[in-house]
């Protein structure tokens, strides 16, 4: 049984993470990579009440303060500190003619366009837009897991 995202959120540090915050999980990528700014990540938490169905990402030519009608957002630019365009992530929850989003994944390229990811769709919007930089293709699939990552705790002796 594939579990769908339930819930999104961001989590912004000056160094490198993501750092742990149950219960939420955390995409390893830093939409920031490779053009400094913050360490800015993407959080979710998996659930069968009210799923993701949606998810977008947005790029203005300056901040915003609220998401595009009918649309969710943390309101975190993914961009701070590090120039290029304001890009936001925007998401709709239990839309009944649409799929539940069951995992999300970004890419960091040198490749224009995004390519293809075996049982993902691309989001055409490249994350590090105007900052230079590789290519950020966010990718999201309502038919594959995400993958649960084992967290490792080392006892001192």
């Amino acid at each position: 049984m594939t579990i769908p995202i339930q819930q999104l959120t961001n989590q912004v540090n000056d160094d490198a993470g993501p750092k742990y915050q149950p219960p939420w999980d955390f995409l390893p990528t830093d939409t920031n990579t490779g053009v400094g700014g913050k360490y800015i990540y993407i959080g979710y938490i998996l659930g069968n009440s009210n799923p993701v169905t949606s998810i977008n990402f947005v790029a203005y030519d300056g901040a915003q303060s609220n998401p595009p009608s009918g649309w969710q957002w943390t309101g975190q630019d993914l961009k701070q500190g590090a120039g290029g365009k304001y890009i936001y992530m925007i998401w709709k929850n239990g839309e009944s003619s649409k799929k539940p989003i069951t995992a999300l994944q970004l890419l960091v390229t040198n490749q224009s366009t995004p390519p293809a990811i075996a049982g993902y769709d691309s989001i055409n919007q490249d994350l590090n837009q105007g900052a230079g930089g590789p290519y950020i293709w966010p990718y999201y699939s309502t038919t594959i897991s995400m993958q649960k990552k084992e967290e490792v705790i080392l006892a001192k002796v």
